[in-house]
């Protein structure tokens, strides 16, 4: 009898471990795809700035010229990126204060290029600067 008492409490006791190592590994796992998304959305959104300038520079040195319609094309492809991102976003992490903010800072970030100019260009740019920087923080807070 009491073989079998032990034999119960090793079994019960395995099993209890499995379940408990199995759920900290899904959280771990659940934790990592939601910094995977946060992280690809930052990076997607930070190429997005650069290039939103580098397409008004484009534009007014040759609102014509092959580099304004390259950078015009890079801009739009990058937005597409961004945009994925925001989907993993909305797909890994379930808070609706952070899905607002990243869309919110995709189109401050995506208006850079109608900036009419250099000041309101640097302008526009910090506020899409200043945008991501929420972001970060308020995704960092939910995602940790």
């Amino acid at each position: 009898m009491t073989q079998v008492l032990v034999s119960l409490v090793a079994i019960v006791g395995t099993l209890l471990g499995a379940a408990l190592g199995y759920l900290l590994q899904r959280h771990s796992a659940d934790r990592s795809e939601r910094k995977a998304a946060v992280l690809a959305y930052m990076g997607a959104i930070t190429e997005v700035i650069r290039e939103q300038q580098d397409w008004w520079h484009r534009k007014n040195e040759d609102t014509e010229g092959p580099d304004h319609r390259a950078a015009r094309t890079e801009a739009h492809r990058l937005r597409g990126v961004a945009r994925q991102a925001i989907n993993g976003i909305a797909f890994y992490v379930s808070d609706q204060e952070v899905l607002d903010l990243a869309e919110a800072t995709f189109r401050t970030a995506s208006d850079v290029h109608r900036a009419d100019s250099r000041d309101e260009l640097d302008t526009k740019t910090e506020l899409a600067r200043e945008s991501l920087r929420a972001f970060i923080h308020r995704a960092s807070e939910r995602v940790r």
